[in-house]
C-alpha cells in the first residue's frame, strides 16, 4: 500500500497540512522478526520462548480490508520427560525443535483508506496450522499438527523513501493434548500431570515483531 501524492481533504485542515493521506491498498510483501513468548503448558513440554521470523503477503480486497497469508518459524528447544521415572530424574532430554505456523486471515485498517501522520494502525484475525513435524518422543508425547488461531494489532509507517516499516503484536493460540502415560504414577508416587482436566488445554503465545514491507506488482 502507498500514500497518494495529494493529502486528503479533512474538515479543519487545509489539504497541504492535513495529517491524513489517501492510501492505495495493493499487494505487499513483509519480512519481520521478533520474540515469541510461548505460553507454559501444564506438562512443561511446550517449546521455550525464542526468536522467530515471518514472511507475509497482503492484498487489498476493498475499502480498508486486506487479506493476508503468513509463514512463521521459531527455532527453540523443549523438554522430554519419561513418565515412569521419579520426578528427580524424569527430564531426559531437551531437543531442538522448529515450530512452524502458516495462517491467513483479514486485516482491517483503523484509519480507513487513509494514513495518519504516515502511519496506519490495524487489527487482524486469522486461522491456520501449527506443527513442529517431530515424531513421538521417548515419553510418548507428540506435538503433532493442529489448528492455530491468531489475532493481533499492527502499525505501519510510510517513510518518505524506502520500504514501509511495520510492527506487529500477534497472539497465536493452539491446543496441547497429553497421553495417558502423563497421568500414571511413577515409583515415587508422582506423575507429570495429576489433574485429568489438563488432558487437553489451549494456550496463547504472544509474538512481538518488527520488519519491513515492500509494495509488489505495482
Amino acid at each position: 500500500m502507498t500514500p497518494s501524492v495529494a493529502a486528503s481533504q479533512i474538515a479543519g485542515h487545509v489539504p497541504a497540512q492535513s495529517p491524513y493521506e489517501d492510501v492505495v491498498f495493493g499487494q505487499n510483501l513483509s519480512i519481520t522478526a521478533g520474540w515469541l513468548a510461548v505460553g507454559r503448558d501444564p506438562a512443561n513440554v511446550a517449546p521455550k520462548a525464542n526468536l522467530f521470523g515471518a514472511i507475509r503477503y497482503d492484498i487489498g480486497v476493498g475499502g480498508p480490508a486486506s487479506l493476508y497469508v503468513r509463514y512463521t518459524a521459531s527455532p527453540s528447544e523443549r523438554n522430554v520427560f519419561l513418565p515412569t521415572e521419579p520426578a528427580v530424574s524424569r527430564l531426559v532430554a531437551t531437543p531442538s525443535v522448529l515450530t512452524q505456523i502458516i495462517d491467513g486471515g483479514l486485516d482491517i485498517s483503523l484509519t480507513g483508506k487513509k494514513s495518519w501522520h504516515r502511519t496506519i494502525p490495524s487489527i487482524a484475525a486469522g486461522v491456520g496450522l501449527v506443527s513442529d513435524f517431530a515424531e513421538v518422543d521417548a515419553g510418548g508425547y507428540q506435538f503433532g499438527t493442529k489448528f492455530a488461531f491468531s489475532y493481533g494489532f499492527g502499525l505501519r509507517y510510510f517513510a518518505r523513501r524506502g520500504p514501509q516499516i511495520r510492527v506487529d503484536l500477534t497472539n497465536y493460540t493452539w491446543q496441547y493434548q497429553f497421553p495417558d502415560s502423563f497421568f500414571a504414577q511413577a515409583s515415587d508416587t508422582t506423575a507429570i500431570l495429576q489433574n485429568t482436566a489438563n488432558r487437553s488445554v489451549f494456550k496463547g503465545n504472544w509474538g512481538l515483531s518488527a520488519g519491513v514491507t515492500f509494495p509488489i506488482f505495482r
